[in-house]
Order: C-alpha cells, then structure tokens, then sequence
C-alpha cells in the first residue's frame, strides 16, 4: 500500500490540463472524446491491502502525524463519510463535524444518521442550513469563478461548508471516488477534484481520502452499477460492523422541484461549456 506522506498534502493536485496547470485554461478545447485535454498526474493506482480498515485506518494515522491541528469532518448521513468519523475516532483523533442542510431540510432523511452518529460518539456538530435563495444567487457563481465547477449542483453546494470552517482548520470531505465513465473507464469526473480548486482559491485547507490510492482501489474493486453510487457498500460494513445498513441515497431525491431553475442558473453562466470532463490516466485514453 503507498502510504508515503506526500500523498497526504492539503489541497493536493494531482491531475493537469495540456497547459501544464491545475486550473482549466480558458482556451481548453473541448473536443469529442472527453478525457482529452486533461490527465492523471499520478501513478497509475493499483494496490491495496486485504483489509480495508487497516487501509484507512494507517491512512488516518499518518495524515494525523503530518497535520497536527484541527480537523473538520463533513457528514452527510451515508456510510462514506461516516466511515472516516469511525476511523478518527477509533483512533483518538480529535475532530468536530459539519452536516449540510439542503433547502429547508430536504435531505433530513439522510442528516438524522449523521446526527444520531455524532450524538452517540459525543462528537461537537453544527448544522449548516444552505437555502435555495442563498444557492440560487450566491452559491453557484462563486462555485464556478472560484472552482470550475460544471454540471454537478450537489458538488457546488458542498463548498457552503468552506464558510463555516477558519484557515487553520482542515475540512475533510468523504465521496464516491472513484467515477466510472461508460466508455472511457475509471477516473474522475471534474466536478470531484474541482473541490481542490475552490479550497485553493478561498484560502481553506481541504483532504479527502477517497481520491488516495488504496481507498480508491477499495471503491473501484467493488463496482456496481446496479446500485446508487456504483458501487456495494458491504465491503465498508464488513470491515465496520457498527456501521448501520441503510438504504443509499444522494441527499437530493427530493430536489426534483428546485432543478430545471438550478441547471438553468448554471447553464446562464456555463454557456461555453459543452461537457463535465473525464480525468484519468493516459492508459484508459
């Protein structure tokens, strides 16, 4: 397993477009094949142990022993995230939680796992009430001038939480990683490292451990398309028997209402936009 601590960086780029930069040029040609343009920096991922919790939980060590300071934890109410809170916390590292509330609450279903979790582990959490106004005029521009941000109104919404932690903190995110693109294969849709951007360019320091090698392989190893996010989550369950089985959803099933204005706001200022680009390693092009 790579455990070599410069994977573990803040804010860590590790793709670049034909320009050499983390930030898409303005000229980026957007062509028919959409992992054109842009590319893996890093190499090829492959290994893993064959334990996931001994992964993540050596993972959250050595990120502990090279950032002494405080740790922000987001929570959305699925086993992702609170699989990482476990991992902290099984090991004794101090840390408070944020959970997004989206729209007056439209993903209460999902926020009361989160709440209950951090109420059970006597874990500080706050609350973060987004509304649709604050999103609809505030949110989604600065997502887009500050993080490229494209399609996804779920990803844009998530950077909220940037305005509720101080510069010193680190806000640790937990998502899907890794996408997997019908033709092209394994990689990265943009709008998950675009978060990296957003967090470079507000000045917060931001970590997720879903886009490091062995927790990626783990996510990747066990695809399904069948199910909501592509993959089978038994592999967490197993390695984290506490954790409780419930039905996966996105947080936004609920949305349906709010999204023909949403991706008409973002259409208005993503006009030049033809697609999400792919980001993955040269091999799968």
């Amino acid at each position: 397993m790579n455990s070599e601590h410069s994977t573990l960086e803040c804010n860590r780029v590790y793709w670049e477009y034909d320009k050499g930069s983390w930030w898409r040029p303005t000229d980026f040609t957007w062509s028919k094949q959409m992992s054109d343009g842009v590319r893996v920096t890093v190499p090829e991922y492959s290994r893993r142990s064959s334990s996931f919790k001994k992964d993540l939980s050596r993972l959250v060590f050595n990120f502990h022993r090279q950032h002494k300071g405080d740790y922000v934890i987001t929570m959305s109410g699925g086993v992702d995230s609170e699989v990482t809170a476990q991992a902290f916390y099984d090991l004794g590292v101090p840390f408070r939680v944020l959970i997004l509330s989206l729209f007056d609450g439209i993903n209460k279903g999902d926020i009361i796992w989160a709440v209950k979790w951090c109420k059970d582990h006597d874990v500080d959490y706050k609350i973060v009430k987004l509304s649709l106004n604050q999103f609809m005029n505030e949110t989604i521009q600065q997502a887009i001038e500050c993080g490229q941000f494209v399609r996804s109104p779920s990803q844009m919404a998530l950077t909220e939480l940037f305005n509720h932690i101080s510069p010193e903190e680190i806000i640790i995110f937990s998502g899907h990683n890794p996408d997997f693109h019908p033709t092209i294969g394994i990689g990265w849709q943009e709008d998950s490292p675009n978060m990296v951007k957003y967090a470079i360019n507000v000045r917060k320091r931001f970590f997720t451990f879903t886009s490091l090698e062995p927790i990626f392989c783990w996510y990747a190893a066990h695809y399904d398309s069948k199910k909501a996010g592509n993959k089978d989550s038994r592999f967490i369950h197993e390695a984290y028997p506490t954790i409780k089985r419930r039905p996966k959803l996105t947080g936004w099933e609920f949305s349906h209402p709010y999204l023909s204005k949403i991706y008409e706001k973002i259409d208005s200022l993503n006009s030049h936009i033809a697609y999400e680009p792919f980001i993955t390693w040269d091999k799968f092009k």
